[in-house]
């Protein structure tokens, strides 16, 4: 009897925790139908569930799914703690459970999607109900203008291997799909009650084809004696624009996350990666591990950045006969191929195959790499993720000129080494490179040789002596007969 008396105290007390936990989650966030519905024009009925057969009978391409067709967003709101959410109609949800990641959106006031700078932000699913999701859009909050304008450029959403191909450019597992939105909601009172109007604008739509990096070498220096080297790596982006065909890219913005990481290699040692929050210096004390606070963003700091065609990308290391090299940010596949072959840069047959079938290159970041080399080499090197161009500025072949949010796929590259560059620049520095042996072999000579040398050289005196002595004893003589004869009475 007391047995069962206490089975039954456990599964109140159970019962009592997770009512207690359904309550704080859904006083926190209000349901995503709740809030549908206080839309006066909402109607449930128009939002079906849909099986992927039926979704993939109505494209024309029936080997790829439109994406808009998955995950549509349906509105957006307002909140009095100034958060902003997101919801989105996904119809095959019994069948096909998609999340949501992140948002590229801006708060420019726009005509027709131009002139818009987008950031991306990361979203937290709150809510679901049947077809219906409930997003936050993190780190994001509300300004106080009168008139407040969202535009919604991209929907991000998780790599899904049944739908999806093989992600351009990256590896599939992390990359994200980008799919267009392309709605411009403005908020403002009237009669104190909040009005969201909704608009439609054109987004320009890019494939990626390859993201990667070079390696380049550093010269000869003091730390190379002791196992120590150095070398840097650019990051570029390969691309295709799909709707236009682009004569000249005045400036483009794109955004990326990085972070520290270190392994060692060595006889019978070959360490899984340790990684370390970008900026930490790889401070062990910093290490990212499972029960981290920040261990979600897995020490990942997000930059976007913009790109100018003025802009050259440049890179020279330390050392003596270090090698330089540069060429624009943003270029041509082609340029970019030929611009790299001139410099000496060994491009893998995969990447050059990829950037080759690309219109556009941007080169974005340099960074700098290092390794302690021994019985046991320890690396030291950086991770991207998430790599995505947000926005570009063009001018096509009619000499008409765009400014248009971009929908491209948040890119995972594998982070593996795509071409390597010499970095000793033995020919153009030869003459001081032999200068430089030659004067070393002599000093060599010199200390090494100093004993003989003193000897020789003052046997070589007495030699010169002697000659000097026999070639002038002629004229000495010569000079004796003429005085005599001067000194005759």
């Amino acid at each position: 009897m007391n047995k069962l008396k206490m089975l039954f105290i456990t599964i109140l007390i159970m019962c009592i925790f997770l009512i207690s936990n359904t309550a704080y989650a859904s006083s926190q966030y209000t349901d995503v139908l709740d809030d549908l519905r206080k839309d006066e024009s909402f109607e449930i009925s128009n939002y079906s569930n849909m099986t992927l057969d039926y979704i993939n009978k109505l494209n024309t391409d029936t080997d790829k799914t439109n994406d808009q067709e998955l995950m549509e967003v349906i509105s957006i709101a307002e909140s009095s703690a100034d958060e902003l959410y997101i919801y989105v109609y996904q119809p095959t949800h019994n069948e096909l459970d998609l999340i949501a990641t992140a948002i590229s959106l801006s708060t420019d006031y726009s005509v027709d999607g131009q002139d818009i700078y987008p950031s991306v932000y990361d979203l937290e699913l709150v809510s679901t109900y049947s077809v219906f999701d409930k997003y936050v859009v993190k780190d994001f909050q509300v300004n106080d203008e009168v008139y407040r304008y969202y535009n919604l450029v991209a929907l991000y959403r998780e790599y899904n291997s049944t739908i999806d191909k093989a992600v351009s450019g990256g590896e599939s597992t992390g990359s994200e799909i980008a799919m267009s939105i392309g709605q411009q909601w403005s908020v403002y009172y009237l009669n104190d009650k909040l009005v969201y109007e909704m608009g439609t604008f054109e987004t320009l739509e890019i494939t990626p084809t390859f993201t990667g990096n070079f390696e380049f070498q550093n010269g000869l220096t003091w730390g190379n004696l002791v196992g120590s080297f150095k070398w840097g790596n650019a990051w570029f982006i390969s691309f295709n624009v799909e709707d236009y065909i682009v004569k000249h890219i005045y400036d483009a913005d794109l955004s990326y996350k990085i972070r520290e990481l270190s392994y060692s290699i060595g006889f019978l040692i070959d360490s899984t990666p340790t990684y370390y929050p970008y900026g930490s210096n790889y401070d062990s004390n910093q290490a990212i591990k499972k029960d981290d606070i920040d261990y979600e963003t897995g020490g990942f700091l997000e930059f976007k950045i913009p790109l100018k065609d003025v802009d050259e990308m440049y890179y020279k290391g330390d050392g003596i006969l270090a090698k330089e090299y540069s060429w624009n940010r943003i270029t041509s596949s082609t340029d970019f191929l030929e611009r790299a072959n001139e410099q000496g840069v060994n491009i893998s047959d995969e990447c050059k195959q990829a950037v080759g079938q690309a219109q556009w290159v941007f080169t974005f970041l340099e960074t700098e790499s290092n390794t302690i080399s021994g019985s046991v080499s320890t690396y030291f090197k950086y991770d991207l993720e998430d790599i995505t161009i947000l926005r570009l500025h063009f001018i096509d072949i009619h000499d008409d000129t765009y400014n248009l949010g971009v929908v491209s796929d948040r890119i995972n590259p594998d982070n593996n080494v795509d071409g390597y560059g010499n970095g000793l620049n033995l020919e153009e520095n030869f003459h001081k490179f032999f200068s430089v042996i030659m004067l070393v072999i002599l000093l060599i000579v010199l200390v090494f040789t100093f004993p003989i040398a003193s000897i020789i050289i003052k046997i070589f005196g007495v030699i010169i002596d002697a000659i000097y002595f026999v070639i002038s004893l002629p004229f000495k003589l010569i000079g004796k007969i003429f005085k005599r004869k001067k000194n005759k009475p």
